[in-house]
């Protein structure tokens, strides 16, 4: 049992120029120490080849099995600008970021224990009040509301 971390990044981080700060890391993992309370610092960003607070500092090759972890986690990406950002840029499919999900931690999907969850297998009726309780609901205690049906009339140039 564990955590699984996934990334949504578009590229790859690189080191530039000796440069030794957490950018050169997309994931280090290390065991969580008191006395280290941050991994980074505001300043940083001012002079990245001779950080305040070095990142490759925490990473010393200790063992990690049974202890509470640290994960230090990049997240960034490069914008080419081109024709298309004037006059602003998209940022509907520029995202970058990271999932740390369970992996074999539960027995079962937790979200089966929210409200309102219902779990029925393929030889119930999913229509039966007894198997599925939101089947009996009347029409009025549906919060959706009722909303015409969706029509475009298209575009129009002149």
């Amino acid at each position: 049992a564990g955590r699984r971390l996934r990334y949504r990044m578009l590229s790859k981080c690189r080191n530039f120029r000796g440069e030794r700060e957490r950018r050169g890391y997309q994931l280090a993992v290390t065991r969580r120490k008191e006395e280290e309370p941050s991994s980074s610092s505001i300043y940083n960003l001012n002079d990245p080849w001779t950080p305040t607070l070095d990142f490759t500092d925490f990473i010393n090759n200790e063992t990690i099995a049974g202890q509470d972890l640290v994960a230090g986690v990049t997240a960034g990406f490069l914008h080419i600008p081109h024709a298309e950002d004037i006059p602003n840029t998209v940022t509907v499919a520029n995202s970058v970021g990271f999932f740390l999900r369970p992996y074999n931690f539960f027995d079962q999907d937790p979200s089966i224990n929210s409200a309102d969850s219902i779990y029925f297998r393929e030889d119930q009726d999913p229509g039966a009040c007894d198997v599925n309780p939101l089947a009996c609901l009347s029409e009025a205690a549906a919060c959706a509301p009722d909303l015409p049906a969706f029509s475009h009339g298209g575009f129009f140039h002149n």
